[in-house]
């Protein structure tokens, strides 16, 4: 047998230990991710009414006026909904006509109505034109959420020979989109 020096013995030693017990060290921690998501509403209005805010002198204004209205294409105004919960949609009239004049243009010469099929169901007979007045009317609602739900509104704004004097005319409308508890 052969000998082994003392020094060398301990560095075998040291070199077997280290060998045999790793170097690094680990350590494990969980932690936990809470995120809150509360009830959300996105409402855009989009389209073109230009055709409801122009009567023209060539027949087509005289024929509206005859007819006692004048009203939009049928998708003249498009809402677009997304929510993520139960959810109501309302229109109202935000303030009176502006007139020319001292003329009060009754405010129940604008109704609107829904015109396409959209997810939800039709309230308070929105279906077919209603009059709209200065608190909300609710005219679609839902039981789930939506996205991208498209609402097309058309709107028609009755005319008389005798009252409607010639001028501008404008009004204001509000829509609101609301997400609650079912």
């Amino acid at each position: 047998m052969w000998s082994v020096k003392p020094s060398i013995r301990l560095f075998l030693s040291i070199f077997l230990a280290l060998s045999v017990c790793p170097i690094s060290a680990q350590e494990i921690q969980t932690t936990s991710l809470t995120v809150a998501v509360p009830r959300l509403s996105a409402l855009t209005i989009s389209g073109d009414v230009s055709g409801l805010l122009t009567l023209s002198v060539d027949a087509t204004g005289e024929t509206a006026f005859d007819a006692g209205f004048i009203e939009s294409a049928a998708d003249a105004t498009m809402l677009t909904l997304s929510t993520n919960d139960t959810w109501d949609l309302n229109a109202k009239l935000n303030g009176e006509w502006s007139c020319p004049g001292a003329y009060d243009k009754p405010e129940d010469d604008l109704t609107i109505k829904i015109t396409n099929t959209p997810t939800g169901t039709i309230q308070n007979g929105a279906g077919a034109y209603i009059t709209l007045s200065a608190t909300d009317t609710e005219i679609l609602s839902h039981d789930s959420a939506v996205t991208g739900n498209e609402v097309d509104i058309q709107t028609k704004v009755l005319l008389d020979w005798t009252n409607d004097i010639p001028g501008s005319y404008s009004i204001s409308l509000t829509y609101t989109l609301t997400t609650h508890l079912p």
